[in-house]
């Protein structure tokens, strides 16, 4: 039997961000927010020759996603068994979490 296979398509307003920091924090009211954070990355050269001579950065918000305690539940569910698919796949992800075990 052949499988119907849906596209799922983008609106317009559809943003894609790739990002490699996250922080997690929620509200009393019961909402998980997520605020994806970017480097900002400045560089500094001499005027007359354009040599490098530092660099600069800081951190900046880029997207800040709020979800109700529920959604975020399930969107933890999914990710562990996700994370879990992969690692059978390519192996243990190593990652050293601040202020607590690797």
């Amino acid at each position: 039997m052949e499988e119907k296979k849906t596209e799922v398509r983008r609106s317009q307003s559809f943003v894609e961000r790739l990002s490699f920091n996250v922080v997690v924090g929620f509200t009393d009211e019961g909402t998980f927010v997520l605020e994806f954070l970017k480097p900002d990355l400045s560089l500094y050269a001499e005027e007359e020759t354009g040599k490098i001579i530092g660099h600069g950065g800081r951190l900046v918000s880029d997207v800040r996603i709020y979800l109700p305690a529920k959604t975020a539940k399930r969107m933890l569910s999914a990710l562990e068994k996700s994370i879990e698919e992969y690692e059978k796949k390519f192996g243990e992800i190593k990652v050293e979490i601040p202020g607590g075990e690797e």
